[in-house]
């Protein structure tokens, strides 16, 4: 809510008669009692039970879609962008001033978006999420496959040497357990980068530009490395 109203913790803090970092602390490990929520609460205008709705409405946002709307969404190039635009809290005005998109057709698009149940179209073409913004793919599912199909291969044709942009390969042998904490550590960062897009809302379109990252651990081998392996009944010959 601090984010949604561009507070930063400094102006909290002038607010509370504390300092900045006692504030930062203050979210960092969690730790504060009622008197002070509700002294927050108070800075933001609102009651502690509106930031329990809130947090209420946040957590019943679908985190994932069915294979019908996933269907939809990929076999329509425009309502695939409209729907990024929305998840990525693009206004109506900028979606159709940055995309070949008229007004008319625009609505037509948010109007299905609200019938699937992706948003709640709300008055002057405002739009509220009905699903997670990091919502998960269905496995093999449309999307999962359109990405496949349409953009992985894309997505790699490059050098990767632009400022903000890199390819890390790393290659060698793991335990189970190795693995796993990789995983872990995957998640994590995947985890970061939601947190980044919710932050960077209040960025200007202008500063922000479509960024994809993708992060991947599997068994693999090269197959030149494979088509030498001995086979087990294969003896070996001195």
């Amino acid at each position: 809510m601090l984010k949604q109203q561009g507070m930063t913790y400094r102006v909290l803090a002038a607010r509370l008669n504390l300092s900045e970092s006692a504030v930062k602390q203050m979210f960092a490990s969690g730790d504060m009692n009622l008197s002070r929520l509700d002294q927050i609460c108070q800075v933001l205008s609102m009651d502690i039970s509106d930031l329990l709705q809130e947090m209420q409405s946040t957590q019943q946002r679908l985190q994932s879609l069915t294979f019908a709307q996933e269907k939809k969404l990929v076999g329509n190039p425009r309502l695939l962008v409209m729907a990024y635009c929305v998840l990525n809290r693009w206004t109506f005005e900028q979606i159709t001033d940055f995309f070949d998109i008229s007004e008319t057709d625009g609505i037509k698009l948010l109007v299905e978006l609200d019938r699937m149940q992706f948003i709640e179209l709300l008055p002057g073409n405002r739009t509220k999420l009905l699903v997670a913004s990091n919502f998960d793919w269905l496995p093999n599912g449309p999307i999962e496959t359109y990405f496949e199909k349409e953009a992985q291969g894309p997505f790699f044709d490059s050098n990767f040497d632009e400022d903000g942009c890199m390819r890390l390969v790393k290659s060698g042998d793991l335990s189970d357990a190795g693995r796993q904490s990789l995983c872990e550590r995957i998640t994590s960062l995947g985890q970061h980068f939601d947190g980044l897009m919710m932050e960077e809302q209040k960025v200007p379109l202008d500063e922000r530009s479509g960024t994809t990252m993708v992060l991947a651990i599997r068994h693999w081998e090269f197959a030149a490395f494979a088509n030498l392996k001995r086979q087990p009944a294969q003896k070996k010959v001195n």
